[in-house]
């Protein structure tokens, strides 16, 4: 049997059973429709339950549900594990719902009174393809990293092996580039964990689900503390808001994204200028800041440093190049948490990030 003719098996939550049967039967109507099989689920909990067990190729959402929606659904589904094909199905068009539906994962968003048959059957269709592929790409993706990781862990460790050994030996230009090839081998694991990490936060979703709460001091002491033992020479003013003593949140993945503006911050900055780290109780969130007196960003380019694989033209900058991942990964795991980030830079005098989360 051939992939075309595969029995694709259909969840349609739908609060209306005429929809439901509209639905069921342009699929029927569909070129190879013998081979949809379609359940129909009309509440909330049923759905999420059947969500849950991962048993269907694809998800058909009505977006209105009673008191949720269809978005709300999908976004608890993937919280249970549940990584299908999501289509939203709503009854009129609403460019708001469209644009949402694409931001949290949907892959399709139809309007029930613009449907016929060959349009489901090809929004079906190219939801399961585009799950295969991204599946394959996981999988790729899952080997790249197992592959690659033992091997430059092996290339940096006998050029330090090198180095401390054979120095007096070496002749300068081959310490030179001894240098160069721990560098690269950094540089190579810095792009593979951005590679993993960004694509773990497109497909699964789950970022910020280990919650609990902790101090906010020790978050900011730690992320210094990791700066400056990855070789970042800084010295940072620190400024906690007086009361304010935790926040809620998965700190690792905080604590992550601070370390990297706290990174970037040192990798722009002038020697001997301190990087400005506050946190502060902004209403009911808390708001992270951290500020560096280098360059500044050009106007025109601040919409493009939350871009995958951005990389600001700076050569004054200090240290490593990047992967132009890690603020891409950073407003990712801060939205996940239900927060936001944003830049202000002004050239030659400096660039303050900023991020919130809710206290």
């Amino acid at each position: 049997m051939s992939a075309a003719d595969a029995r694709v098996r259909v969840l349609l939550v739908d609060d209306d059973e005429e929809d439901y049967l509209i639905t069921r039967d342009l699929l029927l109507e569909a070129e190879g429709g013998a081979r949809f099989r379609v359940e129909w689920i009309a509440d909330y909990a049923g759905a999420l339950d059947a969500m849950a067990r991962s048993e269907h190729d694809v998800y058909l959402l009505d977006y209105r549900l009673g008191p949720h929606d269809g978005l709300q659904l999908m976004q608890e589904g993937r919280r249970r594990g549940c990584s299908g094909p999501v289509i939203l199905l709503t009854g009129q068009g609403d460019r708001t719902v469209d644009v949402r539906a694409m931001e949290a994962g949907a892959t399709d968003y139809l309007v029930k009174g613009e449907l016929n048959a060959r349009l489901l059957e090809r929004s079906i269709r190219y939801a399961i393809e585009r799950a295969r592929v991204e599946q394959l790409r996981q999988s790729l993706l899952a080997l790249a990293s197992r592959e690659l990781r033992g091997p430059l862990a092996a290339i940096k460790e006998q050029a330090i092996r090198l180095l401390l050994e054979d120095r007096g030996e070496l002749a300068e230009r081959a310490v030179d580039v001894t240098g160069h090839i721990i560098q690269t081998a950094d540089h190579c694991a810095r792009l593979l964990e951005g590679f993993v990490e960004l694509s773990g936060l497109e497909s699964v979703g789950t970022i910020g689900a280990e919650g609990g709460r902790f101090r906010v001091r020790s978050l900011v002491d730690e992320a210094i503390e990791a700066v400056q033992l990855a070789g970042h020479r800084c010295s940072c003013e620190v400024l906690v808001e007086d009361g304010l003593t935790e926040v809620e949140g998965d700190r690792y993945e905080l604590l992550l994204v601070l370390a990297h503006l706290l990174a970037n911050a040192a990798e722009h900055s002038p020697p001997g200028t301190a990087i400005r780290v506050s946190v502060s109780r902004v209403e009911d969130m808390v708001r992270f800041a951290v500020a560096d007196r280098g360059p500044g960003i050009p106007a025109d380019a601040l919409e493009d440093l939350f871009t995958p694989f951005y990389l600001l033209q700076d050569p004054a900058r200090r240290g490593a190049r990047g992967t132009g991942l890690g603020l891409c990964h950073g407003k990712q795991v801060v939205e996940a948490h239900g927060g936001h980030m944003w830049v202000e830079s002004v050239v030659g005098e400096g660039t303050i990030i900023y991020f919130e989360v809710p206290a």
